[in-house]
């Protein structure tokens, strides 16, 4: 699956991307058509790829709520990750995550490619609430998700909640 905004492109992951980025082999990733300087997949998303590899198996492929890469036009470099923890549950809810390579912060990226995934999300009849949740300390990804519409939830110590429900 392929999103487009201004700027980037929005596509989730196949099952070569997924084994070239669990060997973090840059070559491999770039013989599939992408540059990289390495910093993808960053370690949080690193540690994820055995899940998003067994949500692919399964599924036969992807539904979308998975791992999407978030790659710049002009130049074919992923730039960040974005995706969902799994499809919706029976209420209708699903995760969102989402990061930017260091190199690349504060150029708009994760704005853009958040609120595109988000209006894909609300647009499937299955989800109603996408949730999010970030740690307290994490201004940047406070910011984002404020500036997205998202309100907190609850919080704990270790992390703040976040909901963005589909308005009827």
């Amino acid at each position: 699956m392929k999103l487009e905004t201004n700027r980037l492109l929005l596509k989730t992951l196949d099952l070569n991307l997924v084994e070239a980025a669990a060997q973090r082999d840059t070559q491999a990733i770039e013989a599939l058509g992408y540059k990289t300087n390495g910093e993808w997949p960053g370690s949080d998303f690193f540690e994820a790829l055995p899940y998003f590899r067994e949500l692919l198996i399964k599924n036969n492929g992807t539904k979308g709520f998975d791992s999407w890469i978030v790659v710049a036009k002009g130049t074919q470099e992923i730039v960040g990750g974005i995706g969902f923890l799994g499809e919706p549950d029976l209420n209708g809810m699903v995760e969102i995550g989402f990061a930017t390579n260091i190199s690349h912060l504060r150029k708009g990226y994760c704005f853009e490619a958040a609120q595109k995934l988000l209006n894909w999300a609300l647009s499937q009849d299955a989800v109603k609430c996408i949730i999010a949740r970030c740690e307290p300390d994490n201004i940047c990804s406070k910011k984002l998700l404020l500036k997205l519409g998202f309100q907190i939830d609850h919080s704990d110590a270790e992390l703040i909640y976040w909901k963005y429900c589909k308005k009827m």
